[in-house]
């Protein structure tokens, strides 16, 4: 394809993030449009084709300026007569080259020529400037701009670096970042045989397998893609058969009969077991503990696993040793003079309370009414069970504080698990949905601690995580900052903005313009999975997702009176 000049650069061509060119018409060229230009880096060096974004175009005509007044604009042209006095100019912010050598994609550091030609690129140029390798790499979508027919072109996000380095997803309620983070799961789970974890405030994910079958999407937009076009119907035949062999989609919920409804008896029940959890834990979820109660709740539980040898272990009898068990502690012969002192009636009576609130709210323990315990490695999976699986933790109807506290304990036990030096757990993949609820700024979420530390170790032990939210400027930026891909969607609270300017160095400010006129659907992505910030239309997918808003008027019906 013969590249069509557009324009010429003018000024200062010595910043990368902002260069001008003059354009030719007023149809050349649009704003978030690919340009290249021609550049040659050394002396002794082959001359490369740079990538460029349009960020901003400038048109004016002084027939229409209002400081001429009304005057100027009532002027009849004679027919056929030009319009005279246009100006347009555009701003460009440079992508970068391949090294011919290394293949990286690097930043010129030579100003380019002012007056050199500013070019289009068709598909072809971008889709070998995007390298990736298909065997290890997620099609998220297609690059705005290129989005369907022939000109397509795909975009894909490294697996490894998108699972184990982290992503944060961010947009306005109803930009589809839900939907997003839905794509990359199922393509995980069916098409890499990976295993995510989805703690689902609302019961939105759950949808897909409602009434205990699996709830694939009537849509069929995504199959004016080519690639969904075939790999949609793989994503549905892979799910089925995984649901057979055990695997597939696998929901857990608390102890409550509601959910036995809604997933026909499908679900499994949490039965966390509270004794494998360590203080650290247990002070999480009981916040406001003074230290003697902190001192009876710990002889307590010492107590309760050296009396009780047999596992599982009966929540109920720890309750038990903290109200009228009370005298059983106390005559236990393996205690300290201040763990004696400290057992008085008042502080396992609070102690008690509070264990009671929250055992009661997260309805997800273990008691000797049940089968069995939940057990970390049968929901994740060993690295010899090849079979992949999203596991959904449906929290709705919940208290946003007991939503904290099976958050926390289950992601606590899933990092305990994949750190053992004995046992090994799947390399498994997090999701927090509505993340500024389990890790907001300023700390005050029972399960804030432990995803920051998934944040900073998880990666060693195969456990990376995505926190999605709506409001970014409610997020822990300890948590964020350690997030090497980001998926932001259309986002207009300046506060927002800001916020994502000043935890990732990953956005510029073009960037940042572009969020607020963001259609739904697309999302600019920049980080390590990707080889540069790139604005995607994120394609379709295959199962169900219960985030869209109901149709009210459907919902209501008509009168018929």
């Amino acid at each position: 394809m013969k590249h069509k000049v557009l324009g010429k650069l003018v000024g200062n061509t010595g910043d990368a993030a902002r260069l001008t060119m003059v354009v030719q018409d007023s149809f050349s060229v649009r704003r978030g449009e690919f340009v290249r230009i021609m550049h040659q880096e050394r002396i002794d060096e082959a001359v490369v084709s740079i990538l460029g974004r349009v960020t901003r175009i400038h048109r004016s005509n002084m027939l229409f300026n209002a400081g001429f007044g009304d005057g100027v604009t009532d002027l009849e042209l004679l027919p056929g007569a030009h319009v005279t006095g246009e100006n347009m100019f555009a701003n460009l912010e440079l992508i970068g080259y391949r090294d011919p050598i290394s293949r990286q994609i690097k930043i010129p550091r030579r100003p380019l020529d002012p007056g050199v030609a500013v070019e289009t690129v068709d598909f072809q140029f971008l889709s070998d400037f995007y390298e990736f390798n298909e065997f290890t790499s997620l099609h998220i979508g297609n690059l705005v701009g290129y989005e369907r027919g022939e000109n397509t072109v795909p975009i894909f996000l490294d697996i490894n670096k998108l699972v184990t380095e982290h992503v944060v997803v961010l947009a306005m309620t109803g930009s589809g970042k839900s939907y997003t983070i839905g794509r990359i799961i199922e393509r995980l789970v069916a098409l890499n045989n990976g295993t995510v974890v989805v703690f689902d405030p609302h019961g939105e994910y759950g949808k897909a397998m409602a009434k205990g079958q699996l709830n694939f999407s009537a849509d069929k937009n995504g199959f004016d893609d080519l690639r969904d076009r075939e790999t949609l119907p793989k994503i549905q035949m892979m799910f089925e058969r995984l649901q057979k062999v055990g695997a597939g989609i696998q929901v857990y919920t608390p102890q409550n009969e509601t959910f036995k409804f809604k997933y026909a008896g499908h679900n499994m029940m949490l039965a966390l077991q509270f004794d494998h959890f360590e203080m650290d834990d247990v002070a999480e979820i009981l916040p406001g503990l003074t230290e003697p109660q902190q001192r009876v709740l710990d002889v307590a539980m010492r107590y309760w696993r050296t009396a009780d040898k047999a596992e599982p272990r009966d929540i109920n009898r720890l309750r038990h040793l903290l109200g009228d068990g009370i005298d059983e502690l106390r005559n236990w012969d393996d205690l300290s003079d201040a763990e004696s002192r400290a057992l008085n009636g008042r502080s396992a009576a609070v102690a008690s309370m509070k264990l009671s609130r929250v055992l009661n709210e997260a309805q997800s323990f273990y008691s000797a009414t049940m089968e069995a315990p939940t057990d970390i490695y049968l929901m994740i999976g060993r690295p010899s069970n090849m079979q992949g699986r999203l596991v959904i933790i449906d929290l709705q109807g919940l208290s946003d504080t007991a939503k904290q506290v099976v958050c926390a304990l289950i992601s606590s036990e899933i990092l305990r698990a994949a750190s053992s030096k004995t046992d090994f757990l799947r390399p498994c993949f997090l999701v927090y949905e509505e993340g500024h609820s389990f890790a907001p700024a300023g700390g005050k979420a029972v399960s804030h601690r432990i995803i920051k530390k998934i944040a900073g170790e998880g990666r060693k032990f195969g456990v990376g995580f995505a926190i999605v939210s709506q409001r970014p400027s409610k997020l822990d930026p300890d948590v964020t900052s350690q997030c090497n891909t980001l998926i932001t969607m259309r986002l207009k609270n300046p506060d927002d903005q800001r916020f994502i300017a000043k935890a990732s160095d990953m956005v510029s400010q073009a960037d940042l313009d572009e969020l607020p006129s963001l259609s739904t659907g697309e999302a600019l992505v920049c980080g390590r999975s990707i080889p540069a910030p790139l604005l995607v239309k994120v394609g379709a997918k295959a199962l169900i997702h219960g985030g869209e808003s109901p149709d009210v008027l459907r919902a209501w019906g008509t009168f018929n009176g």
